[in-house]
């Protein structure tokens, strides 16, 4: 299945990547099968910055799909269909 993953706020994976926005091809149908499959291609600097000690999606992340679906850590089973893009995004707090 071809997604497209758009990272956002991310300069160290975009460099890590080889770009914003990448057209990526998994074997997986989940939010979960992707970040997976995205650490796997790109390696340990990936899985590190986009993972926490536990091997989950670090809570400072957020997922949007097709930029009108939030998926927060909990719902990374979320199924995804050929052609969806998929945006990883820092989530950012302040006063």
């Amino acid at each position: 299945m071809k997604i497209t993953v758009e990272f956002l706020s991310l300069p160290n994976v975009v460099k890590m990547v080889g770009g914003k926005i990448i057209a990526f091809n998994m074997a997986g149908t989940t939010v979960e099968d992707l970040i997976r499959e995205l650490g796997a291609k790109y390696g340990k600097g990936v899985r590190q910055f986009l993972f926490d000690e536990t091997g989950q999606l670090d809570m400072s992340f957020a997922v949007a799909i097709n930029k009108e679906e939030l998926i927060h850590r909990d719902q990374l089973n979320r199924t995804l269909q050929d052609g969806d893009r998929v945006s990883i995004m820092m989530l950012v707090a302040g006063g």
